[in-house]
């Protein structure tokens, strides 16, 4: 405790062997399990020399686990540190309980450790445990396309990011399907709609957002700081809101989603906020949990290999309950594709075909929607229990629980299902394999050498590489196939020949994928389009326009300093290539059109695809991180 006054002592502490022993013993000290197991919200009026050591073996683990990197955390014996955290949380909770408590000044000269520290330790703890609910790609396949092997194969060629299209069960086969039976299970669905509230109101915290880029989880902690473990916010986390009637729409103006929360608000009575939630859904409101896969082990599983099985960093998940004859969300698009999975009663959807080529990308703004599409140009499909509806990114939908009454069923109309969102990040993109195949191709040629006798012939290769990036990127904005989500590193069994038949078939599309994207990069790439913008940036002073690239800080770049470009102060970049090309632009034409050719010709598909899956797992190693951690404050690990 001495040593962490300084920040030489920290940095000491962090790489201490002495946690796996502290844990130990703060597993094994009897007044801190009957601290915790009781249930007063008064500490003990006597300070008795137990309880002094108490709390410093209590202050003293924290300080251990929130000085050590998470990377020192992988040695430590998995059953010590679920052992650890169940207790852990139980202090967490505990000290939570005694915040309100009329001892609240007294418990400052007793236990330092403050609520925040906690949870930062919880969640340091718990980022590198195995977890008991992990689901393999293939079991989540089955359940969701079918038992057929061919199925998903069909999904992808057919329907991926194309067409909506309904995954219809039958009763019998919902029973046997213990991924529909484990979310069942989740949300308490054979109760009354109060229960079911409760199941998934109580006991949360909110979940900050993680930067889309974000490879580093001690970085993530860094920035959140004191607000980890924090009750839930309206909007980033929690929405109760219900959409006006559809009768009372008028032809040029959508219906309005009301609010029953202002926004911002944050809840630290969760019993309070609990019955201002069923009072909302008895009046007509829908109640919308997003970050699903951060608070249930069972969404967890299903999220994780759901996106292993579609190559992605990330699935996210979100539970909608709404009440009899009632609209929740208004009309609207999505910029990922969702996954909507009826597991509560039936829900009527309709969905409007996508006028627009280009599929809608993550972060991007929405184009408002007039009003003025036609009812009856929609597609209606009423979703009953245990059916599932693929939706692409881009298609307006909307749906209610007035389906009807010959389609009621014995919950009165209640309404719940699981929307299961595939988010594709700029690198997971046919954008993103495009600029990974640049790059893995330039740094092979700064490997062989040959090329680079001419004087500058190095700097203007590198030249020349940034200026097909701003070229790629602009090409983008034309062409649709760039917008498409690139899933060559799809998880797929390979166990038997029909599968691997199927397995190729898939890998097949994506390789033809890539030759029409090298084809299309060789006609329609402009190397006058490119500059154009770049001087423009630079004229300006300006590299917002140019802020998409910074994700390729992500791949290695190997050679001296001078032979790297910083995308992190690419406007340095972006200047010395001006300077270079300005003066004598035709002479550039002439080199980049000759570069562009030869890479054009000479990139190695399957050098990308492995960089492709390298970056991938940076990415799923950090959501995954995140995940347990969020997981664990939400209880995941108490026994």
């Amino acid at each position: 405790m001495d040593l962490s006054a300084s920040s030489v002592g920290r940095e000491r502490l962090a790489g201490s062997p002495v946690l796996p022993s502290m844990l130990y013993v703060f597993c094994q000290v009897e007044s801190i399990c009957e601290f915790v197991d009781s249930r007063t919200t008064k500490l003990p009026e006597k300070d008795t020399e137990a309880n002094k050591i108490s709390y410093l073996i209590i202050d003293t683990v924290v300080l251990l686990v929130s000085s050590r990197k998470v990377d020192k955390m992988q040695s430590m014996q998995q059953e010590l540190v679920r052992s650890a955290l169940s207790l852990l949380f139980k202090v967490w909770k505990k000290v939570k309980l005694l915040r309100s408590s009329a001892d609240c000044n007294n418990r400052k000269n007793q236990l330092q450790s403050r609520e925040y520290e906690i949870s930062k330790a919880i969640f340091n703890l718990s980022i590198d445990l195995a977890s008991p609910a992990c689901l393999e790609p293939d079991v989540v396949r089955k359940s969701i396309f079918g038992q057929a092997e061919s199925n998903f194969e069909n999904f992808v060629l057919a329907y991926w990011e194309k067409s909506p299209n309904l995954y219809r069960r039958k009763q019998i086969t919902q029973n046997d399907d213990h991924v529909f039976a484990a979310l069942n299970s989740a949300f308490n669905l054979g109760t009354a709609p109060d229960a079911i509230i409760e199941s998934f109101i109580k006991g949360l915290v909110s979940c900050p957002a993680i930067a889309s880029d974000e490879l580093d989880i001690n970085s993530f902690l860094h920035e959140v700081h004191d607000s980890l473990g924090d009750a839930i916010k309206y909007r980033q986390d929690i929405r109760v809101l219900r959409t006006e009637d559809p009768s009372d729409q008028t032809s040029m103006v959508c219906a309005r989603e009301e609010h029953f929360f202002d926004d911002g608000i944050v809840f630290l009575d969760e019993d309070a906020f609990a019955e201002k939630c069923k009072h909302a859904f008895k009046n007509g409101y829908s109640i919308a949990l997003r970050g699903m896969e951060f608070r249930s082990e069972k969404v967890a599983a299903i999220a994780s290999a759901l996106a292993d099985l579609f190559g992605q960093p990330s699935v996210g998940a979100n539970i909608y309950f709404s009440p009899p004859r009632s609209q929740g969300l208004a009309r609207h698009y999505d910029d990922h594709c969702v996954l909507v999975w009826q597991l509560l009663g039936c829900k009527k959807w309709m969905i409007w075909p996508n006028p627009k080529p280009h599929l809608p990308r993550l972060y991007e703004l929405f184009d408002p929607l007039d009003g003025t599409l036609d009812d009856n140009s929609g597609r209606v499909e009423v979703l009953h229990e245990g059916d599932m509806m693929y939706i692409p990114r881009g298609y307006v939908h909307e749906a209610h629980t007035d389906v009807g009454e010959s389609q009621m069923n014995a919950y009165a109309g209640y309404s719940l299902h699981l929307t299961l969102a595939i988010e594709v990040e700029p690198p997971f993109e046919w954008e993103g394999f495009a600029h990974i195949a640049l790059h893995c191709w330039v740094e092979k040629q700064k490997l062989g050498g040959s090329q680079f006798e001419r004087p500058r012939a190095k700097e203007e290769t590198l030249l020349f590489a940034l200026v097909l990036h701003v070229a790629i990127r602009l090409l983008s904005s034309n062409d649709p196939i760039f917008r498409k989500a690139c899933i060559v590193a799809a998880k797929l069994p390979s166990s038997s020949s029909c599968t691997r038949a199927h397995l190729k078939a898939l890998r097949s599309s994506q390789r033809s994928t890539f030759d029409e994207i090298i084809r299309s990069m060789e006609k329609n790439c402009s190397f006058k389009e490119a500059l154009k913008s770049i001087e423009l940036a630079v004229q300006e002073n300006n590299d917002e326009p140019f802020q998409w690239m910074s994700w390729l800080r992500r791949l290695p770049q190997e050679g001296d300093a001078d032979l790297r470009i910083d995308f992190c102060n690419i406007l340095e970049a972006l200047e010395e290539l001006v300077e270079a090309f300005s003066s004598n632009p035709e002479q550039a034409l002439v080199g980049f059109t000759g570069f562009k050719s030869r890479f054009c010709r000479y990139v190695v598909y399957e050098d990308a695809c492995e960089s492709f899956e390298t970056l991938l797992q940076m990415y799923r190693t950090t959501r995954n991180q995140y995940m347990k951690g969020m997981l664990a404050l939400h209880g995941a690990h108490v026994s």
